[in-house]
């Protein structure tokens, strides 16, 4: 039976707002980078993606929801991807770790440039705005949860011959990677590469301290059983 013409409309109305309402958050992503956050008006982001700027406000409401928005959905975009990656065995758990932590990275770039998270981690700090710092709190809580589940797939194997507390571990690894993230998006001249090398360095240094030789070498996963 054909779908009736009214859900039909409905339905294409539906996918018209949904990639209107990426398209305000793409343009104002590149203003906001561009000309900085307090600089861009709402009037500057109606004009780029090419509508008014009441309709900009009718989707969003302000400026600050737009970029929680694109900060925050985008992060939560990313995450769902990450997720759904088949893991890698059979090598140097250093270069698999330091993969994923560089993804992160790269996946966090695609969301925003450096000066928009600058801007945001910032606005973290000194804002009173508690939405906001909820939302940029359950981001780091999910980003510790991924690299915790990255981590319950593989069988690993401590140095000292005790049980893995896959949080703490997480934790470390994430650590380490904020770390250098803020050095990253602190310094405009460091690029994406050197950045990668830090990375990579860091996780050598980790795996070598925390994994025994058999597991850091092989990186086996864990059954299907055991995993997550």
């Amino acid at each position: 039976m054909p779908p009736q013409k009214g859900k039909a409309d409905t339905g294409l109305r539906g996918r018209k707002k949904a990639r209107r309402r990426q398209d305000i958050l793409r343009v104002a992503g590149t203003l906001f980078n561009e000309k900085g956050f307090d600089a861009t008006t709402m009037a500057d982001i109606a004009e780029a993606a090419e509508i008014s700027p009441p309709t900009v406000f009718n989707y969003f409401g302000s400026k600050d929801n737009i970029l929680s928005a694109l900060l925050f959905e985008g992060a939560a975009r990313e995450r769902v991807q990450h997720l759904a990656k088949p893991r890698s065995s059979g090598r140097p758990f250093a270069e698999i770790i330091g993969e994923l932590l560089c993804e992160i990275t790269e996946n966090t770039m695609r969301i925003a440039g450096k000066r928009v998270w600058r801007y945001a981690e910032s606005a973290n700090i000194r804002r009173t705005n508690l939405e906001f710092q909820r939302q940029f709190i359950d981001t780091d809580l999910e980003l510790m949860r991924l690299i915790r589940t990255y981590l319950r797939d593989y069988d690993l194997t401590l140095r000292t011959g005790g049980e893995p507390d896959h949080t703490f571990l997480a934790r470390l690894f994430f650590d380490r990677w904020t770390a250098r993230y803020f050095e990253f998006i602190k310094e405009d001249a460091m690029t994406l590469e050197e950045h990668f090398n830090d990375l990579r360095s860091d996780s050598r240094a980790l795996v070598d301290l925390l994994f025994a030789d058999s597991f850091a070498l092989a990186s086996p996963l864990r059954s299907a059983r055991q995993a997550r």
